[in-house]
């Protein structure tokens, strides 16, 4: 644990976050069944995660910290003005609109800036491939219960312009890194 005052090595405080790609676009439905475009964040910086709500370990964390930084982003006064989270759910069957919804709240996620999204599977497939969010079924013998889902759990930075900037993995996803990446973003020239 660092000493009081010092920073985390872990966090660095001058990011390099260069273009990894451009954001795939895509339109989803939210748990109000509003359709949310990608484009419609342009200008704004987003960090789209990728969830499932009966997920025993990894998106619940995920989820959790998301929840930290809504709150820093809140702070900062850039929360949902120009800062914005999105997460989709990679379990549209069991994820319903009411489901997700109910995951929401329990992050305390405040839909002005953290939306949470998902579609009928035909629709949400191409979204879950252009992002490389596959899912498959563990089987029990590794100690899971028959029909729990294994997924890759990243989430991704994307700047106002619609580029992928980071992709962070579970392991490397911390909320102060995120908000310290997000201000880079937005403190770039347009």
């Amino acid at each position: 644990m660092p000493a009081p005052g010092a920073q985390d090595p872990a966090i660095s405080a001058n990011p390099t976050l260069a273009v990894i790609g451009r954001a795939p676009e895509f339109a989803l439905k939210d748990t109000g069944g509003e359709t949310v475009r990608l484009a419609a964040y342009r200008g704004r910086v987003v960090l789209l995660a990728f969830v499932f709500t009966t997920c025993p370990g990894v998106c619940p964390v995920i989820s959790q910290q998301m929840a930290g930084l809504q709150a820093r982003l809140k702070q900062e006064r850039l929360f949902g003005s120009q800062a914005a989270m999105l997460s989709v759910t990679v379990d549209p069957d069991t994820d319903t609109a009411g489901v997700l919804a109910k995951y929401a709240r329990t992050f305390g996620a405040d839909p002005t800036g953290w939306r949470f999204l998902r579609e009928d599977a035909p629709r949400l497939d191409p979204v879950l491939k252009a992002y490389d969010e596959w899912t498959k079924l563990l089987p029990p013998a590794r100690g899971a219960t028959a029909g729990q889902l294994d997924h890759p759990a990243r989430v991704y930075l994307i700047d106002p312009a619609g580029n992928i900037r980071e992709i962070y993995s579970l392991a490397f996803f911390n909320d102060k890194q995120a908000l310290l990446d997000m201000k880079k973003l937005l403190s770039e020239p347009r």
